[in-house]
């Protein structure tokens, strides 16, 4: 496509590995062009293996080439902020993984850096673009179920991975908030559309590692609207989203991990059940689209800088309500 948008990857993760290098490759909208690795020699047997033209020997180099328009970010979490800036000052366009950052403060230096370099911005929720989401918004907005009261959202799994793995290392954005816990944040944030006023919460910290194992938030929201949401890394895996309203509800068992299954949305409405049929999407091919047609088209992002310090701002509120042990009002800033 000689219109496509030229993508770099700095990193050669499983989450690049598993999703994002299929989704650029099936893309109406990208090219794969390059990728980096602090190891030179993993960078050039990836860009064998998956048909990538250049590989790099760093991440700089990367970021020099005039032939890289747009860079995927999946390095661990307490990377992203240096790396996304130096992409922006280096005229690339930044799709960084989730959390974008490991606090509000360094969301704002990024979307700042962002709104100087003239480029996009854009943290990776690829949840948001599955079909399913788009429908259950629309039934939301259309008063479907009426006004919505509750949100309640869980993504939790059972996590014994490498010993070694920044998970497990706080400085690094380890716990199970930044890694799963941002994505009921953002859903509630989506649905009621509209930033909390407070939050409470507690959390479950591993003895040694002192990473949250387990975090319960309740959020408030404008209008007398709550959200109950729950991350973890020692609870059965659950990633769901159930929205009650004063005349109905909707069930999204598989809100954040579909893995381009068929899934479905329930919607309850007193004692009739509706199941809505969504046919298999990549959400990760649709992010990546709707990428490209931001970038070539001047549209606007669904996840842009702004969105991506509120929901940091919010994730500040959880920490500082579980060290504090009391309830965190947010300002309007």
């Amino acid at each position: 496509m000689s219109d496509a948008v030229k993508w770099g990857i700095l990193g050669c993760a499983g989450i690049a590995e598993r999703a994002l290098i299929p989704a650029i490759r099936s893309s109406a909208t990208g090219e794969l062009a390059g990728i980096a690795s602090r190891d030179e020699r993993k960078a050039r047997d990836w860009a064998e293996r998956f048909g990538i033209p250049r590989a790099y020997k760093n991440y700089a180099d990367l970021l020099k080439d005039p032939a890289i328009e747009a860079v995927y970010i999946p390095l661990a979490n307490h990377l992203h902020r240096p790396w996304s800036i130096r992409a922006l000052k280096a005229g690339k366009h930044v799709l960084c993984e989730k959390p974008i950052a490991l606090s509000a403060r360094e969301a704002r230096a990024m979307a700042a850096a962002a709104g100087r370099s003239g480029r996009l911005l854009m943290e990776a929720f690829m949840y948001r673009f599955h079909p399913q989401i788009e429908r259950a918004l629309e039934l939301v907005r259309t008063g479907e179920i009426g006004e919505v009261r509750f949100l309640r959202s869980s993504f939790t799994f059972t996590y014994a991975g490498d010993p070694f793995n920044y998970h497990w290392y706080p400085r690094m954005g380890g716990g199970s908030l930044l890694d799963v816990g941002c994505y009921p944040l953002s859903a509630a944030r989506l649905v009621f559309g509209a930033e909390p006023l407070s939050v409470y919460a507690r959390g479950r910290f591993h003895p040694r590692r002192r990473v949250d194992m387990s975090v319960s938030a309740l959020l408030e929201f404008p209008g007398g609207g709550w959200a109950l949401l729950d991350s973890s890394y020692e609870t059965q895996f659950q990633s769901r989203i159930e929205i009650a309203g004063s005349r109905g509800r909707i069930e999204i068992p598989r809100a954040f991990s579909q893995k381009s299954l068929a899934v479905e949305i329930r919607l309850v409405k007193g004692e009739e059940e509706t199941i809505l049929s969504i046919p298999a999407a990549n959400a990760f091919v649709r992010m990546v689209d709707h990428f490209g047609n931001s970038l070539r088209q001047n549209r606007p992002l669904r996840c842009d800088g702004r969105d991506a310090v509120l929901n940091m701002k919010t994730i500040d509120a959880v920490f500082g309500s579980i060290r504090s042990g009391r309830a965190v009002r947010l300002s309007a800033r």
